[in-house]
């Protein structure tokens, strides 16, 4: 009885819609589709619980500039 129908996918109590995943058009270059890239791993990753310390040591950024990946990320690409 905890299931429920999305559509026609069968989803448990745990799983969940997939979100709509942000997209960059498709003629960027390699440079702009690689910074997406690692912004959105830091957007996910403050998502399920990394400091953002953590997320400035590991990718050698400023504090500053994860808070605006973050805050950039939730403002554009937030449901």
């Amino acid at each position: 009885m905890g299931d429920r129908m999305a559509g026609n996918v069968l989803l448990s109590k745990v799983e969940s819609p997939p979100l709509p995943m942000p997209s960059i058009p498709a003629n960027a270059s390699i440079g702009r589709r690689w910074k997406f890239r690692r912004n959105l791993v830091i957007y996910i990753a403050s998502q399920h619980g990394a400091s953002q310390r953590l997320l400035a040591d590991v990718f050698d950024l400023p504090h500053s500039r994860i808070g605006a990946i973050i805050q950039e990320f939730r403002t554009k690409h937030a449901r």
